[in-house]
């Protein structure tokens, strides 16, 4: 079983100014949006979606369209058994699975939670908006800069000697709500690129320092090469010398369950353009491991294995439950050995291997009294 330490309290070096809404999108209408959870409100889902989102983010949502973070959190609640006939729901209590609190498990996990370190008002999001996405990086000097998504803001970063408590730096690394889902990596050069999501295409962003990124020309990976309707969650590692993969999956669309998401894979020989490797990794379709899979996230074992992170939700009655799974794999295309880490309801993985060898996980996960939050986690196998 996992255990939560204590909220850290992450120091705050600047003053970024609170957001509590986003303007009003000019000429917006929800009801032509089919994107907009507003257009998917059902009786057997509204409890769930004023936990997951919020009254504020609801009311908002009549104003604007949906930005990325916000999606991913409503999609758990659809796919719910219609209730028939219907009954009153408690608006303090979501129809499926109980967000508020953890269930019981007295089956194997293999990572141990170490608590919620970023949250709300971190980087001026407003409590209840989130902060998610995380990824990381080690600098020359050893310390670890975090980057995360901030609602409203953009992508922003934080820094740490430890890799566990972080202190924010001024400033914001990509400005806007498009720069959802994140992933850094050190090019071969020394500069750092940043790959984020943007429904139909993955795009990137470069940058000397790590601090100011520039737009590159055209994009990495579209949804329609990938053979998805929409793309999102990058994430990469070289497999040898001069040639990297990259993974990523489903990204979820108001209307649609929270399960049916699967992972695919892409290779590159210069970390710009990518070529999509056959059929799926996890998920509908892979050879193996065919329940949902997203946000997955690979790590390299000591034996030449590739193991992948990854939020799986729905899981089947009587398993495991939701939340981060771990998969295992001899050449980096056929999963096997799925193991449930215990990080219930976590999602967005990112694993960094610290100075001194030890390995962390970073991970999101919602309070809706908070926001989104960023903990922090090891694990026996990786």
């Amino acid at each position: 079983m996992t255990t939560q330490a204590p909220t850290t309290t992450v120091p705050t070096t600047t003053a970024a100014p609170t957001t509590t809404s986003i303007p009003t999108a000019a000429g917006y209408d929800y009801r032509l949006d089919e994107a907009n959870v507003l257009n998917h409100l059902r009786p057997e889902n509204e409890a769930c979606l004023r936990q997951k989102l919020g009254d504020v983010t609801l009311a908002v949502l009549r104003t604007r369209p949906m930005d990325y973070a916000e999606a991913d959190r409503a999609m758990r609640c659809f796919g719910q058994p219609s209730l028939d006939p219907v009954q009153p729901v408690d608006p303090g209590k979501p129809l499926d699975p109980p967000f508020d609190a953890t269930p019981t498990w007295d089956g194997p996990t293999i990572c141990t939670s170490h608590g919620v370190f970023l949250q709300p008002p971190a980087f001026g999001v407003a409590v209840g908006q989130p902060v998610a996405d995380p990824t990381a990086t080690t600098l020359d000097d050893g310390r670890i800069r975090l980057y995360v998504y901030a609602q409203g803001i953009g992508i922003v970063s934080a820094v740490s000697d430890d890799g566990q408590t972080f202190t924010e730096e001024p400033g914001i690394r990509i400005p806007g709500t498009e720069a959802g889902q994140p992933r850094v990596w050190r090019l071969p050069d020394g500069r750092w690129r940043m790959y984020v999501s943007k429904v139909k295409e993955i795009v990137s962003f470069t940058s000397d320092d790590g601090l100011v990124f520039t737009r590159d020309a055209g994009n990495r990976l579209t949804a329609r090469a990938a053979g998805l309707t929409a793309i999102s969650s990058p994430s990469i590692i070289e497999v040898e010398p001069g040639l990297w993969r990259m993974y990523y999956s489903t990204l979820a669309m108001p209307g649609t369950g929270p399960g049916g998401k699967r992972s695919g894979s892409a290779t590159s020989i210069d970390l710009f353009e990518w070529t999509v490797d056959p059929g799926w990794r996890l998920g509908e379709g892979a050879t193996l491991l065919v329940d949902s899979a997203e946000h997955p996230f690979p790590i390299a074992g000591e034996d030449g294995s590739i193991s992948l992170f990854y939020g799986k939700f729905r899981a089947s009655t009587g398993g495991p439950p939701d939340g981060l799974y771990r998969a295992v794999s001899a050449d980096g295309l056929t999963f096997t050995e799925e193991a449930y880490t215990g990080l219930y309801f976590g999602n967005d993985p990112e694993v960094l291997r610290l100075p001194g060898g030890e390995r962390i996980i970073y991970y999101g996960n919602f309070d809706p009294g908070i926001g989104g939050q960023i903990l922090s986690a090891t694990c026996t196998e990786w």
